[in-house]
């Protein structure tokens, strides 16, 4: 299904393709998550020019992820960009130049191209680091774990324990603290 005959391109010159990429889980740079809603809606447009073969369009869905604040499944928007220039030569490049030709163009070795391997690095590549289910996700206790949305006027039993200072070279920053918290 994601894989398209280059004869055909060159033929037709230019072809949409808008279809459901439909996976259980997607492994991505932070772990492996489920992928919710029947996968990502997938729109492309595949064009041949210049000798090249031109690929653009978006991978969009949800993914389930623990939020790095509270730790809670939620869903995650992940909004994908395609991007890729397939090409029918293989560019020759010095090694000291290499590093300045950033065209990443892609070498085309049969009559197929495979655009599923496009449709997984743009949505790898839009995935953020750092997920929040909410902007004003309050996190949890970093002393006993307590889910901080849940319990707004959390008080931690650890806090109290604390009657000494375990480091004089802390001591400044405790009394700017107990000056802040009034």
């Amino acid at each position: 299904m994601w894989k398209i005959n280059v004869k055909d391109i060159i033929k037709e010159k230019r072809k949409i393709i808008e279809e459901t990429y439909t996976i259980d889980e997607i492994e991505l740079h932070t772990g492996t998550y489920k992928v919710l809603d029947d996968g990502f809606k997938v729109k492309m447009i595949v064009t041949y020019a210049d000798n090249k073969i031109l690929l653009g369009g978006y991978a969009r869905g949800y993914v389930e992820r623990p939020c790095d604040r509270c730790l809670k499944l939620s869903k995650m928007y992940i909004d994908g960009t395609i991007e890729a220039v397939y090409t029918f030569e293989k560019k020759y490049t010095r090694k000291s130049e290499e590093l300045k030709d950033l065209s990443n163009e892609i070498l085309i070795t049969g009559d197929m191209i495979d655009l599923e391997e496009r449709i997984i690095e743009g949505i790898v590549s839009s995935t953020p680091d750092v997920f929040v289910c909410s902007p004003d996700c309050k996190g949890l206790c970093p002393h006993c774990g307590a889910d901080l949305n849940e319990e707004p006027d959390h008080k931690c039993s650890y806090e109290e324990e604390i009657t000494e200072v375990p480091d004089p070279r802390f001591e400044k920053l405790l009394k700017i603290k107990h000056i802040q918290e009034g």
